[in-house]
């Protein structure tokens, strides 16, 4: 009787993150949603995104604190690579956030999950973090499923060309979460995952008002309906989102979680057409598919 508790007990926690992995990036594909339901600035979209999250991150930081092991203690040279991190994140923001207004919530997401390429390169090239076959296998078939996905700009219909200018936001913000990828893993070596959030998102708004003043945004919502988009944007996108795929770096390497990250893809594309009405093609859902296999061999892998 006890053999099935010994084969058991060893999986549990690695399904255990594998879950917030994913769920944390299902959350984090509904940023754009509210990001475009709001009435403020890019920059200042990330601002409050970072600032309704804060009450979370904080509880999060005080629970770990008073864990028995007595957690949430910075180890040495981790504020630089958390510090890069808020950075990071916060330029990644600002461009994700200013594609919206350009191109479509399925061409920002899908151009901005590109950072599976930059991880897996940066990691492997300046981490020395070299990828196993399944990932590389995997990032290939999240590729080409991303690929699928935005192969209809090219075909010459308008209705499904994005503007330049939005894409090309998107591609540096997906670039810039590459950076933040390498970083909060590094991060997470030296220091517990609530404190990293926390002290990252702290950096990562100060960076988003300072952009906003500059570029002289809407910073106060000015309806309801703004309000509700950018407690959403905090509470789910960042808080929820975000928090769960930093606990779940602890576990999981850059590479494989980098590639986890296509999800949030396919989960803005079905949002928006279910509330955009910004409806994929067979082409596009096809690409999702492929993508969704990817996943699956990031979970067996």
């Amino acid at each position: 009787m006890s053999a099935p508790a010994i084969s058991v007990r060893p999986a549990s926690p690695a399904l255990a993150m594998f879950a917030a992995l994913l769920a944390g990036a299902t959350f984090i594909g509904f940023s754009g949603i509210f990001v475009r339901l709001s009435d403020v600035g890019p920059a200042a979209a990330g601002f409050w995104r970072m600032i309704f999250a804060m009450p979370v991150l904080m509880a999060w930081t005080a629970f770990e604190r008073r864990r028995p092991a007595g957690g949430s203690s910075l180890g040495r040279g981790a504020l630089v690579p958390i510090a890069l991190a808020g950075l990071t994140f916060g330029v990644d923001v600002v461009l994700y956030n200013a594609s919206l207004g350009f191109t479509t919530i399925a061409n920002a997401s899908l151009l901005g999950n590109l950072a599976p390429v930059g991880v897996v390169l940066g990691g492997w090239l300046i981490l020395g973090d070299k990828p196993s076959r399944r990932i590389l296998g995997a990032l290939m078939l999240a590729i080409a499923g991303a690929l699928l996905l935005v192969l209809p700009k090219f075909t010459g219909n308008p209705a499904a060309t994005g503007n330049l200018l939005g894409d090309s936001l998107a591609v540096g913000a997906a670039m810039s979460y590459a950076a933040y990828i390498l970083a909060i893993g590094r991060a997470r070596n030296r220091a517990d995952a609530g404190l990293v959030s926390l002290i990252s998102s702290l950096v990562c708004a100060g960076f988003c008002f300072v952009a906003a003043l500059v570029l002289r945004e809407q910073i106060i919502p000015m309806s309801l309906q703004g309000w509700l988009a950018v407690i959403g944007l905090g509470l789910v996108s960042h808080a929820l989102g975000q928090g769960l795929i930093t606990l779940s770096l602890g576990s999981y390497g850059a590479s494989a979680a980098s590639l986890v990250m296509v999800w949030p893809a396919l989960v803005a594309v079905l949002a928006a057409w279910a509330i955009f009405g910004e409806q994929p093609t067979p082409v596009q859902a096809f690409g999702g598919v492929a993508i969704l296999a990817a996943v699956l061999m990031v979970r067996r892998g």
